[in-house]
């Protein structure tokens, strides 16, 4: 299942004054789900957005939501490692803007997996702490632009190293049970 475009969730969000935080909401998800896999979505929006408790959300953007929530559940536990980070496009956005929607989405999927009841580090194996350290990092950046090719690849990289690295605290957090067929 694929996620809607970035844009398209992000200006649905905006319209009900939730902010530029397609990427924070969609990384809080993964975490929530990293968790729990069953996280509802009702809880996501009351907690990153307390305020929209109260407001009707349209049936637009009701749908959309469905299916951001369905497809990281799919993509957070497909065995071919296929989750994709909801960021802006690369073709239409600046790396800095990119830069901010990763650190807003390592943001979000910290806070999920608080949310969602992980209790502290002391208790998960030394891999998985390190990853969260980088992680609290990673959301700290705020991009700049120069324009150099090197910078491109760098923020592939480290998309990758998010991505992965996401796979690897659900795989951790709560293994996928994969059903192995004998051809």
């Amino acid at each position: 299942m694929q996620l809607p475009p970035y844009e398209t969730l992000n200006n649905a969000l905006q319209s009900l004054d939730f902010g530029d935080r397609a990427s924070e909401l969609h990384g809080f998800l993964c975490g929530a789900v990293a968790i729990d896999i069953s996280y509802p979505l009702d809880t996501c929006i009351s907690t990153l957005a307390p305020d929209l408790s109260h407001v009707a959300i349209g049936s637009e953007l009701n749908e959309t939501l469905a299916e951001v929530c369905e497809a990281v559940r799919t993509q957070m536990t497909d065995p071919v490692l296929q989750l994709e980070l909801l960021l802006p496009d690369s073709d239409t956005t600046d790396l800095t803007a990119r830069v901010t929607a990763l650190a807003s989405w390592c943001d979000g999927f910290l806070f999920g997996l608080a949310n969602a009841g992980l209790q502290g580090k002391a208790s998960l194996p030394d891999d998985t702490s390190e990853i969260l350290l980088d992680l609290t990092r990673i959301s700290q950046l705020h991009g700049a632009d120069t324009g150099e090719e090197d910078e491109e690849v760098s923020f592939y990289e480290l998309l990758e190293y998010v991505r992965m690295s996401a796979l690897l605290v659900a795989e951790e957090l709560q293994p996928i049970k994969m059903t192995t067929e004998v051809q």
